[in-house]
């Protein structure tokens, strides 16, 4: 069996990226391949005095101390396959080079933006913003893209400027793994080869876990995930105020985030409203399963929401804009419905309609269908298995 080595960059906010590096090492170890960790960790930024925060920001555009450090992993480790997860901004570009000095094939996955903008989520000022996409990079210096700062800008730019005249993002990776084919277009749109580019979704993993003891007794809909302002909740709130008919239905939100008093606040008087706060894994597993929809009111360009997978896993149908990725994700009328993305009414109007829905089981059927078929271990496994046979199949013949 094949040898990967793994390499991720972690934020210092967890997100859905770490949960899919540790899902998908424990499906690969699962089935037989031998699997490694090269990973560093943004906590250490907050460590370092000013002279160090300047020479990582210049690294970030390439780092020859990573570059050092990972030829000597991969000279220890010896892997068939490199699978990145994310670079930045610690690692650096500099990892594809280290790789390819050895031969050793690498595969990207794409779990945001970063590569085509600066600030991976294809949105500025709460709207979409294309501007780098189809403009010149400077537009996120201008408009202080990254961290909200002109300083902070300007290394991510420089990446991205650097390594597109360098010929990076093309030479130098053998297979980038999109999670959808709307994400697909979006990095052909922004020069990324297309014959290099393969679709192959998040999943999910079947374990049986110790259910909480958790004594739900309301019917509800459910927000999870977290509270900031391209998660689009306040444009939730908003609609659930002008639903007519609740039908007795109330709105449980699991989650935490930088919005979450101010939403409190201005919406305390709506008392089917239930911020549940922060859920263990396990917890939101319970919740899901018990919900009679989960909403993701996103206004921005969706990843691949994991919280989709999870309520698939469970049988749960999905309310979601009908915005990027989330239109491919969520069926309409099969598997969920879809609303206009930013437009309380519309969403509004959907939920009423969801809750008259005459043919909810055979819709809960539908979602169950749709994760075995795309979703499930069994599938990913032999996705990302091609695609490391195929790598190393080719670099292997073009060394000949």
């Amino acid at each position: 069996m094949i040898r990967v080595l793994f390499i991720h960059n972690y934020y210092q906010q967890s997100g859905g990226e770490d949960k899919v590096v540790k899902q998908e090492m424990k499906l690969l170890r699962q089935y037989g391949v031998e699997v490694s960790l090269y990973s560093v960790h943004n906590d250490i930024i907050k460590q370092m005095n000013v002279l160090q925060k300047v020479k990582s920001f210049v690294e970030t555009v390439w780092s020859y101390s990573q570059y050092k450090e990972i030829l000597w992993i991969l000279n220890k480790e010896k892997p068939d396959v490199v699978h990145i997860h994310n670079f930045f901004p610690l690692i650096s570009p500099s990892v594809y080079y280290a790789c390819n000095k050895l031969n050793i094939p690498v595969v990207q996955t794409l779990h945001n933006y970063r590569l085509v903008c600066p600030a991976a989520t294809f949105m500025r000022d709460g709207k979409i913003c294309e501007s780098c996409l189809k403009g010149s990079l400077l537009n996120s210096i201008y408009h202080r893209c990254y961290k909200d700062s002109f300083v902070y800008s300007i290394p991510v730019a420089g990446m991205l400027s650097v390594n597109k005249f360098l010929g990076t993002w093309k030479n130098k990776v053998d297979r980038y793994i999109a999670l959808t084919n709307f994400a697909k277009k979006k990095y052909i749109e922004g020069g990324l080869p297309a014959d290099k580019i393969v679709v192959k979704p998040n999943f999910i993993e079947r374990k049986t876990f110790f259910e909480p003891d958790i004594n739900i007794s309301d019917e509800y809909i459910l927000y999870v995930g977290r509270i900031s302002i391209e998660k689009g909740l306040h444009y939730l709130l908003e609609a659930w105020k002008h639903i007519k008919n609740k039908k007795d239905i109330k709105l449980f939100i699991i989650g935490d985030g930088p919005n979450r008093e101010q939403l409190m606040e201005k919406y305390k008087h709506l008392q089917d409203v239930v911020f549940l706060g922060s859920k263990s894994s396990d917890e939101v597993i319970v919740y899901m399963k018990n919900a009679k929809y989960l909403v993701v009111p996103s206004i921005w360009y969706e990843g691949f929401p994991m919280t989709i997978v999870e309520a698939y896993s469970v049988g749960t149908p999905v309310l979601a804009s009908a915005l990027g990725s989330l239109q491919e994700v969520v069926r309409d009328n099969e598997t969920g419905f879809l609303f206009k993305h930013a437009d309380y009414k519309d969403l509004a109007n959907t939920i009423e309609k969801a809750l008259d829905y005459k043919d909810y089981g055979n819709m809960r059927g539908n979602v169950k269908n749709v994760f075995e078929k795309n979703y499930s271990e069994e599938v990913n496994f032999k996705l990302l298995l091609n695609i490391y046979n195929e790598v190393i199949k080719e670099k292997y013949d073009n060394g000949k």
